[in-house]
């Protein structure tokens, strides 16, 4: 048994097997790295790939070690015949144990999308899947969306649902089984004469999940994880800034309505004609203008950026006036309206949202905008803000 601490967190390896000859030293060894952690150790691992079976007299032995930190215990990289000795005693019950992921790698799979939290590949004609970049965390994350994507199916959300986590180099990976379908993106690519209606069905589709009530215990509030966050964006904010930062996510209407979180078409899949959501980690609860900022930000904010269109896969297919077009058919649809007025009120709502939410960036990703471009995001934002936005007109 070896013990290595890393990121504030204590990882035992367990090898070979453990049994009545030899768990009480087992045991030793853990405790010994356990009560040996130094003050700035926060949480412990064990580490079960190298592990070839385990008696009761072992299981017990983490039982132990359970009960003395008083906390859930992460038991990982667990092999298929191993696991099953967990979940035969019961022991899955007890601890957090997760079997071990098969590795899969991107290389050769053509790129079909990028969110804010990953890449989206298709792995073959049956199935695609969702990378994650790096940084972000399996417990607060990861599983956290296959949830999320279950409890949606369950609300009536067309979505397709994960089936397999895998690892793809450092990253974690979800995977979809999505038979035959596109990627809508393809679909309109490929079919720009329907430019248009593809659009518009789209538009539709984001209009029908907006009518449906989500339970908000099982995807969390929008607007209130965002004024959570507000205090993160310090760095970047002086006092006034975050005051009327603050104000205006307030001025937002709570509502129980289901919010995709990053609604676009480079996370909808297409099979028989039926259009399906995927890559729901930031679901959620809320008004409709959260999904409406994510086309935004696409759509608007970088359609006569070269460099931008480029870098994204759901942009590079069109030209600027097919950019500019798909977000004007689909926000006159989504609307009910034609009414340049109308239509101008919200775009110039949605565009404030939008850029409030792209300064999250700087938490997220860490030095992913220049200051010269956070400098410009808050010059724009607090003008519009300034400018007088109204009532949400949607």
């Amino acid at each position: 048994m070896r013990a290595a601490t890393e990121n504030n967190t204590l990882t035992v390896f367990l090898e070979g097997r453990i049994d009545t000859n030899n768990a009480a030293q087992t045991e030793k060894e853990i405790f010994d790295a356990v009560n040996g952690r130094g003050d700035d150790v926060q949480n412990i691992v064990i580490d079960a790939e190298a592990l070839e079976y385990i008696s009761s007299a072992g299981l017990r032995v983490l039982m132990k070690l359970r009960k003395s930190i008083g906390r859930p215990l992460p038991v990982i990289n667990v092999s298929r015949d191993v696991y099953d000795i967990f979940e035969t005693t019961g022991f899955t019950e007890l601890l957090d144990v997760r079997k071990a992921l098969r590795k899969v790698s991107t290389e050769g799979m053509t790129l079909i999308g990028s969110g804010f939290t990953g890449d989206v590949y298709r792995m073959d004609d049956e199935t695609v899947i969702k990378v994650f970049r790096p940084s972000i965390s399996f417990d607060m994350v990861i599983s956290l969306e296959n949830q999320k994507a279950r409890n949606a199916f369950i609300a009536g959300v067309p979505t397709a649902i994960p089936y397999d986590i895998v690892r793809v180099g450092d990253c974690y990976g979800t995977v979809y089984e999505m038979l035959d379908a596109k990627d809508l993106v393809s679909v309109i690519a490929n079919d720009k004469e329907h430019l248009d209606e593809h659009i518009a069905d789209f538009a539709r589709l984001v209009k029908n999940i907006h009518t449906i009530k989500a339970n908000i215990t099982k995807f969390g509030s929008v607007k209130r994880d965002s004024v959570n966050a507000l205090p993160y964006l310090a760095s970047i904010l002086n006092e006034e800034e975050m005051a009327k930062l603050r104000a205006f996510y307030e001025s937002i209407p709570e509502r129980d309505t289901f919010i995709h979180g990053d609604c676009h078409p480079g996370n909808v899949m297409v099979r028989d004609g039926e259009m399906m959501f995927i890559d729901l980690g930031t679901a959620g609860t809320g008004h409709p203008i959260f999904d409406m900022g994510s086309m935004f930000s696409l759509f608007v904010d970088r359609a006569d950026n070269d460099e931008a269109i480029a870098a994204s896969p759901v942009l590079r297919p069109f030209t600027k006036d097919e950019i500019k077009r798909i977000w004007r058919v689909f926000i006159s649809t989504y609307l009910g309206t034609d009414d340049d007025e109308l239509i101008a009120k919200a775009e110039r709502q949605i565009d404030a949202l939008a850029t409030a939410r792209r300064l999250f960036m700087v938490i997220a990703i860490p030095g992913s905008l220049s200051p010269e471009t956070i400098a410009a995001m808050k010059q724009k934002l607090f003008s519009l803000y300034d400018s007088g936005l109204g009532e949400i007109c949607f």
